[in-house]
């Protein structure tokens, strides 16, 4: 009785090990470079310019800002020996309250262009993933890793970011 039941579990156990072996040969690997579909897709180059766009314009921002502080430094280096107390002293809170306005701009600009910056990546890895997911069910892929170094190794034939690119272009 033993033996029958030690050879039922043999057989379960090599004809699963047959199925198995089975479902892996038919698995079909593939990975995308993210950053590649960010930097050479239509959308993520129209993005890159938004992004160029709104740099500019919080620069002009700035450069206005700094030229008002120059001209109350220069001003005060000028004219601060013959100015009288009161007046010295206000032009200095004037000059103390325009670099706290040029440093808070600095910084709103940065943060405005990093909030950007992620939106658009968002928006685009958002469609891309629609995208990814045809090209995955349309080439019969079973696996796409999205960040290939998280992986050992991965022969660059599996990658399918072209394929991905030129969907998301169309």
């Amino acid at each position: 009785m033993k033996e029958k039941t030690i050879l039922v579990i043999a057989c379960c156990i090599v004809l699963g090990l047959g199925f198995c072996t089975a479902s892996y040969a038919e698995t079909k690997v593939g990975y995308i470079n993210l950053q590649r579909l960010v930097n050479e897709s239509d959308m993520g180059k129209a993005a890159k310019e938004d992004i160029r766009k709104l740099r500019q314009e919080r620069e002009s921002d700035l450069k206005v800002k700094l030229e008002e502080f120059n001209k109350i430094r220069e001003l005060i280096n000028k004219k601060g020996g013959k100015m009288d107390p009161a007046e010295k002293r206000n032009k200095l809170q004037e000059r103390r309250k325009v670099y706290k306005e040029y440093q808070r701009l600095v910084a709103d600009a940065k943060e405005d262009i990093v909030n950007e910056d992620r939106e658009l990546v968002a928006i685009i890895l958002q469609k891309a993933d629609n995208v990814l997911k045809r090209v995955a069910k349309d080439n019969e892929y079973t696996i796409i890793v999205k960040d290939p170094n998280a992986i050992g190794y991965l022969d660059p034939e599996v990658d399918i970011t072209d394929l991905v690119l030129e969907e998301l272009n169309e």
